[in-house]
């Protein structure tokens, strides 16, 4: 698996990335494109999509829980699973925005550069 440093750069554009997910979006056009932002941020900082994790009913809560202690493969496991969920039901893209799926993601891979320290994760 690929270093876990990130750039000055890198480290700005995953922050970004983030907060612009964690305001509401304008229109559902504007959560696309958010979508596709979040997908090539995750693949500069190597955690691009790799094989999906096979679940039928995905719940944001579900992504958020299991980011908080994921290693690098499964952040791109995960990431995975959001980019086929965005793509095949945009409906549920929506919640997984909504409760922080993509968000918990990116803080995860923040953490693992040792650029944030990791959040309190409830039992």
């Amino acid at each position: 698996m690929a270093d876990l440093k990130l750039s000055a750069v890198e480290t700005e554009q995953v922050r970004d990335v983030r907060s612009r997910l964690n305001r509401k979006a304008v229109s559902e056009a504007a959560l696309n494109a958010l979508g596709a932002a979040f997908l090539q941020t995750c693949g500069r900082v190597d955690i691009g999509a790799s094989e999906p994790v096979a679940v039928t009913n995905l719940s944001g809560e579900l992504v958020v829980k299991a980011a908080a202690t994921a290693d690098m493969k499964l952040l791109a496991r995960l990431v995975a699973t959001l980019a086929e969920h965005r793509q095949k039901t945009p409906k549920v893209w929506t919640a997984l925005v909504a409760a922080g799926a993509p968000q918990a993601i990116l803080s995860r891979r923040l953490v693992l550069a040792g650029r944030e320290a990791p959040a309190e994760v409830a039992p």
